[in-house]
Formats: structure tokens, sequence, C-alpha cells
């Protein structure tokens, strides 16, 4: 279990008073509701249930090092937002709260749902600001291609316990989905890529097939990001700027607020780039600005609350990002642009029922050179309702709506136009109940219908528990889920395209990839500010789609024969020593068996991965760090067979300085003993593998007013 703030003899809460304050925003933001009614039920029997559905824990929010994590799980059931006995400081600070319970947002540790909170704040301290970096301080999260500092903006392939990238996973921003309803090649992959912390107030990786109400595209997990609400504190404005090797540059603007009613988060970011790419075989990669990454991004949010019971907010995210994509003949520019927007509206109708609707768009556009082009266009509307019967039950339910288009244009050399525009529409039903039989035994079950254009009726399923016991000092808990992945608009259609010399096909015959996961894990407190976690997980794919040649130069895709399986186990250690210049640690490591069934290793996966963070404070506003990040076992991410890959190990330092109230400093090295890994394999030819570029050194400041 995270440490308690103030729920353990000898837990000094000043002690770690940044980490405090962050926790408390978050969670405020999170749980901040339009109404505050008395409850129904008796004033200790059941939480409030606010209009958007945030269940309010009365638990202690966490305080720890890098990141909080839930772990993993055992079988059936999982959190119902039961109250427990409440004192001073959990009042003025609400349990961190995750997403993946419906509309209804269920504590941390109350879960029996594998899914890890990150603390952006603490993650930026440690000079982690892009989405892709953070994703390798989770247990059981490894990243291919492009992943990591010094290669930024192209793919980051996100391989959760063994199941690898693209449609294996779905990002979402705001409550809307960032992939297409049926898959759409790499957009995922891209999401993770480009996407920066400046503008991330959540950021949440639920691992395992275990995503019910979320819908699917989530057979590994969900990564679940908001745009942060305005800070309650005064209106602000920092300055954000930091130079580095590799003719790297990061610049942002944050301003934000809250009046009255009303509050405001604004932020605008810019970052470049040149990556220094090399090749396996010594060789730089041909072509001016091999590797070159350009970005500016903004993100606007903003909430009003329209009366005492209801809540409206609005929030637009804008991209424009470039990247020279590098292969051994030269370079082809890469251009992306996306644009999002999200309307919630939050109301608590009665002291029970509570209802919020939610309408988005995202539109995607990406563009290889002159002859390819990509776009995808997302509408999404989810309405959800969440009642509380008395205080042990509460049931939440709603519909909802994504119109999904995908199209790919492609005019390469003399070959003849290609056109795939496929549009999906997918309705959903989804509900999940929350039943609490007792303090400490936490339950639920969930399930959604999807009714797609192109498919027959597709199903999610999950049931959960969480149980504490031993006077709370120790909890087991588990899951089991249920989940599917679509083919993508062109992957089921009949066209064809041509890329780089190659001939892609659609497959109208493909059928959809299914996969059944089980999580069963414990977690226990050593004392009051050491834990210790171990979860063990299963996780079945069927009919996995694959892609495979048919000649020379020429690939189509199929429903794979046989079955991928991915089984191990997450093992955790982290805890602080406060009396020692407030020092924490952070310990991870995950074996992983990913297997197809002819008993080759899963494409883009790794079998050991080990994560690691030391930080102290040794005066007064230094804070200094360590990390280390290391997977072996690594296989490719394509190729017949597939390949194995050098395995490798990362250090990084980092330090912080807050000079005073208005200026900090910071620095970082990145790759400290300069290792040289391949990061993008060619499975043609290894020794045109893209490798890591080694050691780097970033410095920069933030001014706050």
């Amino acid at each position: 279990m995270p440490q308690e703030i103030d729920g353990k003899d000898g837990e000094n809460p000043s002690l770690c008073r940044n980490r405090i304050e962050a926790a408390r925003r978050q969670s405020l933001s999170r749980n901040a509701g339009p109404g505050s009614s008395p409850d129904p039920w008796g004033s200790d029997a059941l939480p409030r249930v606010p209009a958007d559905n945030t269940m309010i824990h009365n638990i202690p929010a966490p305080c720890r090092g890098a990141f909080r994590t839930v772990g993993p799980v055992l079988l059936l059931a999982g959190a119902c937002p039961v109250a427990r006995a409440t004192d001073a400081v959990s009042a003025e600070l609400p349990a961190i709260t995750v997403s993946a319970h419906a509309a209804g947002e269920i504590a941390h540790d109350t879960t029996g749902v594998s899914v890890t909170v990150l603390d952006v704040a603490e993650l930026r301290q440690e000079g982690i600001y892009s989405a892709a970096e953070a994703m390798t301080t989770v247990p059981g999260v490894y990243t291919l291609n492009g992943g990591g500092e010094n290669q930024r903006g192209n793919i980051c392939n996100v391989v959760i316990r063994g199941l690898s990238s693209g449609d294996s996973y779905m990002p979402m921003m705001d409550g809307m989905r960032l992939s297409g309803i049926s898959g759409s090649g790499i957009q995922s992959s891209n999401v993770m890529a480009r996407t920066n912390l400046f503008d991330v107030g959540t950021l949440e990786v639920l691992r395992g097939a275990q995503g019910a109400t979320h819908g699917g595209s989530s057979m590994a997990g969900v990564i679940y990001m908001e745009t942060p609400k305005g800070s309650s504190d005064k209106p602000s404005l920092s300055l954000f700027s930091e130079g580095g090797s590799h003719d790297s540059y990061t610049g942002n603007v944050t301003a934000q607020g809250e009046r009255e009613n009303f509050a405001w988060f604004l932020s605008s970011t810019y970052e470049h780039s040149n990556n220094d790419l090399s090749l396996a075989n010594g060789d730089k990669v041909r072509g001016k600005h091999a590797g070159r990454y350009e970005n500016m991004s903004q993100a606007l949010r903003l909430d009003y609350r329209a009366k005492e019971n209801t809540t409206l907010t609005a929030t637009y995210r804008r991209e424009d990002a470039s990247y020279h994509y590098a292969n051994r003949y030269g370079v082809t520019p890469y251009t992306f642009r996306t644009n999002l927007v999200t309307a919630k509206a939050q109301t608590q109708l009665s002291r029970a029922l509570s209802s919020s609707l939610m309408a988005g768009y995202y539109g995607s556009d990406a563009m290889l050179g002159h002859g390819w082009y990509s776009d995808l266009r997302n509408v999404q509307v989810e309405w959800s309702n969440t009642y509380a019967w008395n205080k042990q039950h509460t049931t939440v339910g709603g519909f909802s709506w994504v119109r999904s288009q995908y199209g790919v244009d492609s005019v390469f050399e003399t070959s003849a136009r290609n056109t795939d525009r496929n549009l999906d529409n997918t309705y959903g039903l989804f509900a999940e109940h929350h039943f609490s039989p007792n303090k400490g035994w936490d339950n639920t079950l969930a399930a959604r219908l999807d009714q797609s254009s192109h498919f027959d009726a597709l199903t999610n399923l999950r049931a959960s528990t969480s149980y504490r016991f031993n006077r709370e000092q120790t909890r087991l808990f588990g899951s089991v889920g249920q989940s599917y992945r679509a083919p993508g608009s062109f992957q089921y259609s009949n066209s064809t395209y041509f890329s780089g010399g190659s001939t892609y096909c659609g497959n109208p015959l493909l059928d959809c990839s299914t996969a059944l996961a089980f999580d069963a894990g414990v977690e226990h407190d050593l004392d009051s500010r050491h834990t210790l976690k171990l979860t063990f997980f299963h996780t079945r794919i069927d009919d996995a789609i694959e892609t495979v040649p048919t000649g020379e130069g020429h690939y189509t895709y199929h429903n794979a024969s046989g079955h991928r399986t991915a089984m191990g186990v997450e093992i955790t250690l982290e805890g602080t020593w406060t009396e020692y210049a407030n020092t924490g640690y952070s310990l991870s490591c995950t074996l992983t068996e990913p297997k197809e069934s002819d008993g080759r290793q899963i494409p883009a996966s790794a079998r050991q991965t080990w994560k690691a963070d030391f930080h102290t404070e040794p005066m007064q506003g230094l804070t200094t760090g360590i990390g280390l990040s290391a997977a072996t076992g690594r296989s490719n991410f394509a190729g017949y067979p597939t390949t194995k890959l050098d395995s490798f190990y990362t250090l990084r330092w980092y330090a912080q300085y807050e000079v005073n109230e208005h200026l900090t400093l910071h620095a970082r090295v990145e790759n400290i003993t300069n290792q040289k890994y391949v990061i993008e394999s060619d499975w043609q030819d290894q020794q045109y593998s893209f490798i890591s570029a080694g050691i780097s050194f970033h410095g920069g400041c933030t001014l706050k007013f």
C-alpha cells in the first residue's frame, strides 16, 4: 500500500510537504464535484456522490516517492464507495482515485484492478517531461522504437506485460479515445511519443484486460490522461526553459488560477531535438537533420460552476509536430497535426443520483513526405449516471456512441492512387456495480456491450475484489477481465496501398482478437513507511492479428492460428526515511514469459524489466536522485522469425534546487554510462538498426510569478 500521510503512528506530514500538496491538488481536482448536499443515508455511512460520479473516500492520501502503484489483483470484485473513519487530515486530503471504474472513480487503495497512478509533479521534479519517459517508471511496462529521452517524436511502442504496441492498449485524454474504435495503425504509438507532461495533470496506467467500461482496443491496458484543472491557489504564471545535448530545447508557458466559480488552465510548449541517430554498424544516417523532432503544443481547460450542483468543463488541445524519419537511404519527413475538443456537464440530480454528459472530437493527420497520408476522425458522446442505493451498494450505468473514420491515401513513385476511408459507428452500453459488505472488503462487477457497424455485438467484462485485514496493513486483491481488439479499418478492407516499395493488402475475412486476463496480488506495509507488493498475472490472446508476407515486398493480415500468452510476476518495494533528509526509494522487477503458441517470443517484448529510483533532500530546497531502467530478453518489433535484441540498462541523475519562491534551477544527465543499445530494429538487416544516442546533459530553470 502507498504510505498514508497521517494514518499511522509516527508519521509527520510536514516532512513531505511538497508531495502532500501535490496529492492534495490532484485529489481535489479529480474529486471536485458540483454538489455538497448531505448524504441520504447519514453522514457517517455513505460519501457524497458528486455530479462527476467521483467516489470520494475518506482515506488519507499517499505520500511517497516517484509514483503510486495500485497493486494488481486477485479474483472477482474491486471497489465500493463506502466511507471509512475520517480524521482531520483525510478531510483535507481526499484519496487519490482511479478512473478504471466507469464514471465512478474509486480510491486507489481499494480497487482490485492493476493500475499505477503517476504523480506528474514528482516526475517533472525528477526531470521527466514526456509521457514516453514516464512509462519507463511503471512496473510491467517496457518501451520500444523511439522510446527514451533522446529519441523523441516518432513512435513509442508501449509494451504492457509482454503485450505490445499499437491497438493492444488504448490511450485516452479527457475521457476521449485517441485511437480508432476498431484500430488505426500506429496512432497509439504516435500519441505516446509526442505527449508532454506540462499539460497533463492526471496520468494513470491500467495493466491487463480489465478496462471493461472503456471499450475495445484495451487488451493490454489503458493509459488515461487528463488536462489539469486550474489551481485553487492564487493565479500563477510559470516559465520553463531547458536546453541540452543533441540540439535539444524545451520551453513552456503555463497560466492557471481560480476565481469564485471559474477556473482556468492554459499551457503552450515548444520542443525540438536532433536525436543524434546512429546505425548499429557505426554509420551515421544519411541526410541532413536525420531524426530531427519539432513540436508546438497547446492545452486549455475551463471549469465553471453554473450552480451549486452543476459544473461545466471544456478542454481544447492542439499539436503541430514534425519528425525527420531516417532509414539507410536517407531522410523522409513526417508531419503530425492533432486537435482535441471536449465538453462535459456534471450535475447532482438528487442526494443519491448524479449524472454527466460528455461530448468530444479528436482529429489526427499524419503525412509521410508527399506520398502517404492518413487521418483519423473520432466523435464521441458518453452519458453516465451514478446511483447510491445505500451505504453498501452503488451502481454506475450509461451509454456511449463513437463515430470513428480512419483513412489512408498512398501515392508512391508510379503507383496508382489507393484510398481507404472506412467509417465505423459503435454504440455501447456499460454498467458497473460496487458492493462493500463490510469495512475493508470492496467488490465490483462491470460489463460493456458494443455494437459495431462492422462486427457483431462485442463484450467487455470484469470482476474485481479487494480485501484489507491485519489491522489494515495487508491487502489481497485480484481481478479477471475480458476485452477485444477489432481489426483496423484498412486491415479488414479490400484496399491495397504502397509504402516504401512494399505493398500491403487488406483482408475482409479478419476476425476480432480477444483477451482474457487474471491478476492476483498482495501488498503489505512492512511498517508505516515501507511497502512490499507482489502480483501474479496471466493474459491470453486468441485470434491475434498479424502482418504476414505473401511474397517479396507483399504483405497482408491474418488471425494467428494459435494463441499468445503473457504470464509473470511484478515485485515492487518502496518507502521513505523522512528523518534522513526525506530520503525515498522505489524498486520494481517484472518477470514475464510472453509466448506465441508455437513457443516463439511475442514481438516487441522483454522477459525481464527492472526499474529503480533513489532520491533525497540533503539541504532545504535541493532534491537530487538517481534512476535505473533495464531490460533483458528483448525481441524486435517485426521479422520472420522474430529476432532477439540486445539487453540494456541506463542510469540517470537529476537535481532540482529551489532558490526562492520564484526561481528553481534543474539539471539532469541521461544515460550516464553512455550505453549504445538498439532502440529501433531493422528486421531485414540488424546492422541497419538504430542505436541510442548515448550520454546527454540538460539544464535549465523555471520562473514562477
